[in-house]
């Protein structure tokens, strides 16, 4: 069930009511909000809903098995069990079809083969909700006084469902206190009801067009569009991807906030960054800071081992998070090159300044940087571009397609058609609403909260219907679905 659905409008009008009728009573209120989470999921997917018990049953069990009293190997070995089991079942759906795959490729799977295997179906939200729940275990794992949680809060934390699907991804310490004093101010609806109106201006109307009327047609057949045509393609998924996950975080936000929950931002105008890692900070967040935590910092960050090699296996194993197929691992491995390169490059300049602060130099006394400004836009232009070309990767078919693109981007002869100029339009208006988002939201924020109820409420509507005008006929599901 997308949030972009009349279906969606109705579930979550209900769910709204009985979350502010019951949310102070500590008896009705868990029991409410486990209910509204596994009716969404299940209206959506309802043969994967008990994956939803699975896994908040395996995350709370090794939480009551890593208590101070456990010793230490008793301890290593049921989070090593509870990750092993976790992972398990996200590569048994995410990377099933590539064994197949691979085994038709030998000749096994093939009719009249060894093995007949069936296709499998990937659960939506499996990938969230997992390392959602493996967030807590871990948690627990690395400080065993935290509490232990009851089994129905460790339920509701793994499928709460408006980040069930696509994030933001959780964190229990976040969470738990939000879910045992949820609550909403004014401020909270004016600033939802914004977060909601720009989710689906990004989703409907911008990212919509770009993907019908630009991306796809490029994507499938390159041939036929001359290279402006795929540099519009190229530019406008760079910037339907942005708009479109986003606008699910903004969804998610605005949506969050109306239950009482402050789920996170998400996107921080990540096309503004000026360099990979400033990047990874800016884009995607809560995935990038759980890498970051339990994989990065598992691997020995930047105190243990190799540094750029750390940064670029947590970039690798984030692209295969994605999906079992070369371009993802490519895709990962380019970020994670990139961000070693960074890494590198930050340390070195480090240093200089250190040296130069050892011998007596001030900030002030130090070679003045020439054409600050042309350097911080080259930096930027730069980087904007490094995530443009490998986001080919995440939109190919394959790995060989991505290549074709990318080829034809520097065929400045060929022939074929154009790109629309209100792709072009689209595309800057990406970039403006990352420059002046923040002002744009504060304005409409504090326009709202001058509103009454009824007013408010007719001021939503109106929104919602120039969008949905605005929009094509049909809204496709998020990209990060998929994941």
């Amino acid at each position: 069930m997308a949030f972009t659905s009349l279906d969606f409008a109705i579930f979550f009008g209900v769910a709204l009511i009985f979350n502010w009728r019951l949310r102070s009573s500590p008896r009705f209120y868990p029991p409410t909000i486990l209910a509204a989470n596994l009716v969404f999921y299940g209206l959506g997917a309802p043969k994967f809903l008990p994956l939803l018990f699975v896994v908040a049953f395996l995350n709370w069990k090794a939480v009551t098995l890593l208590g101070p009293d456990q010793s230490p190997f008793r301890r290593k070995l049921a989070i090593g069990l509870n990750i092993f089991l976790n992972l398990g079942l996200l590569a048994f759906f995410k990377y099933f079809d590539f064994f197949l795959v691979t085994l038709e490729d030998l000749g096994l799977a093939l009719h009249g083969g060894l093995f007949s295997l069936p296709e499998i179906v990937y659960p939506i939200g499996l990938s969230f909700f997992t390392f959602q729940g493996l967030s807590l275990s871990i948690d627990k794992y690395r400080d065993s006084s935290l509490n232990t949680p009851r089994f129905i809060d460790t339920l509701i934390f793994v499928s709460f469902f408006p980040t069930v699907l696509s994030g933001p991804i959780q964190r229990w310490d976040n969470f738990y206190p939000q879910l045992k004093r949820a609550k909403t101010g004014p401020a909270d609806y004016s600033l939802a009801i914004t977060l909601i109106i720009t989710g689906l201006f990004k989703k409907v109307a911008l990212s919509s067009y770009l993907s019908e009327f630009v991306v796809r047609g490029v994507f499938q057949m390159p041939d036929q569009y001359s290279f402006i045509g795929v540099w519009a393609a190229v530019y406008g998924y760079s910037a339907q991807i942005y708009l479109d996950f986003s606008g699910y975080s903004d969804l998610a936000q605005g949506v969050g906030l109306l239950l009482g929950y402050n789920v996170g931002e998400n996107f921080r105008s990540p096309y503004l960054a000026t360099n990979i890692r400033d990047f990874w900070r800016r884009w995607h967040i809560s995935l990038s800071t759980w890498l970051k935590d339990y994989l990065y910092f598992s691997l020995g960050g930047s105190r243990r081992g190799s540094t750029t090699f750390n940064l670029i296996v947590t970039q690798t194993l984030g692209g295969l998070w994605h999906g079992a197929h070369l371009r993802y691992l490519i895709w990962g491995l380019g970020h994670g090159i990139l961000l070693a390169v960074t890494h590198v490059f930050l340390a070195v300049q480090k240093k200089r300044d250190e040296a130069m602060d050892a011998i007596g130099f001030k900030s002030w006394q130090r070679p003045k940087k020439s054409y600050p400004r042309l350097k911080k836009f080259l930096a930027f232009f730069f980087t904007f571009h490094a995530v443009t070309l490998l986001w080919i990767l995440f939109r190919a078919d394959d790995a060989s397609r991505a290549l074709e693109i990318a080829a034809s981007l520097f065929d400045f002869t060929r022939p074929g058609e154009g790109a629309p100029i209100l792709a072009w339009v689209i595309v800057a208006l990406t970039f403006f609403g990352q420059w002046a988002g923040n002002g744009i939201k504060d304005l409409f924020t504090h326009l709202q909260s001058r509103m009454s109820l009824p007013a408010l409420s007719l001021w939503t509507a109106f929104w919602i219907i120039i969008i949905i005008r605005m929009g094509p006929d049909g809204v496709l599901p998020f990209i990060y679905f998929q994941y």
